[in-house]
């Protein structure tokens, strides 16, 4: 009887462990199940990369870098595409994204500038001059929708590109001169700028932008090496003498301020030295006359002497009335010596 019971319980500890395990089992089962939905739900978008989201092979939205103001800017361009339809929800910005598990497919496109290289071609100004020019183009996936459906593949937008740059920027260079081609910066970027616009119409149905578009080299032909080269020193001429002319008129510019400045100050210095100078004589007037009138008899005197100072040389000849001051003084010194003697 107590082998049975024994054997009772341990019979339940069985199940009970059993019990345990197949639910630890279950949990764990559960546990990796949701990791594989959390895991085909969840999807992270980087800083330089977008998205498009498709069910079943029907595309449901698409993620974009959150500066991308392409549907905004060409919206006259894409009216009745795909991605402004609303049938297609456009989401903005990097980092965590959700889709339907196991029923979303996820395609990631670069959201960085590509450039465009083309092959040297010879291209014609308005006057038959020919020249060798490569060109290139810097562009961007701007709607990875529609270039998914009508690109698919860096290769055709590529051949897309080259198939239309190309020719605009042969009909663009066509319709100006060498002399602006070469020497004209603001006329070709206006050209260019104009043949950038007719771009971005035709591509951006298709979801690329085009950034910029430039000349990136210009080879000449030996035929139009010599007049090219000539046109440009004429050119650089005419700038250097341009040049020269308005360092002439500066210069003289300063120089006559400079001779007016000269001028004003030479003129306040003679003022000034006038002003000085009336005030001393007025100042030796005083002191003068000041003196004169302590001693009125030696100033008399003194002034007789300067009078002789100046007016007498060695065989001069003083003619003097007999009453004046000199010719007392002298009368009265030759009479004491007289008596001296």
């Amino acid at each position: 009887m107590s082998q049975n019971v024994y054997d009772y319980e341990k019979e339940t500890k069985k199940r009970k462990q059993r019990s345990l395990t197949g639910k630890l089992i279950l949990i764990g089962v559960i546990v990796i199940i949701a990791l594989i939905l959390l895991s085909q739900s969840l999807f992270v978008v980087g800083e330089a990369e977008q998205c498009v989201v498709s069910r079943f092979g029907v595309i449901q939205s698409i993620i974009l870098n959150e500066h991308n103001q392409f549907h905004d800017e060409f919206a006259d361009n894409l009216v009745g595409e795909l991605t402004t339809s609303g049938s297609v929800k456009i989401l903005r910005g990097s980092g965590l994204h959700f889709k339907m598990p196991f029923v979303d497919t996820v395609q990631t496109y670069s959201s960085r500038l590509f450039t465009y290289v083309s092959d040297s071609e010879v291209v014609n100004t308005s006057e038959k001059k020919q020249y060798y020019v490569t060109t290139y183009a810097q562009w961007y996936i701007a709607d990875p929708a529609l270039f998914s459906l009508k690109l698919g593949s860096m290769t055709s937008a590529e051949n897309q590109l080259d198939n239309l740059i190309h020719p605009v920027i042969v009909q663009a260079i066509n319709r100006l001169s060498a002399e602006n081609f070469v020497s004209n910066k603001e006329a070709l970027n206006d050209a260019l700028a104009q043949g950038l616009r007719t771009i971005n119409g035709d591509m951006a149905v298709r979801g690329i932008e085009v950034k910029d578009i430039q000349v990136n080299r210009t080879i000449l032909p030996s035929a139009n090496i010599e007049t090219t080269y000539a046109r440009m020193q004429a050119d650089r001429a005419k700038v250097a003498q341009q040049t020269r002319s308005e360092g002439q008129e500066e210069y003289q510019k300063a120089v006559s301020s400079t001779d007016l400045e000269a001028r004003k100050i030479q003129a306040d210095a003679v003022s000034e030295a006038g002003a000085i100078r009336g005030d001393g004589e007025a100042s030796a007037l005083e002191i003068y006359a000041n003196a004169y009138s302590v001693d009125t008899e030696f100033y008399s005197y003194w002034r007789s002497l300067q009078a002789l100072e100046t007016s007498l040389n060695e065989n001069a000849t003083l003619v003097l009335d007999q009453n004046h001051p000199l010719w007392k003084q002298l009368l009265q010194y030759a009479t004491s010596n007289g008596a001296a003697e």
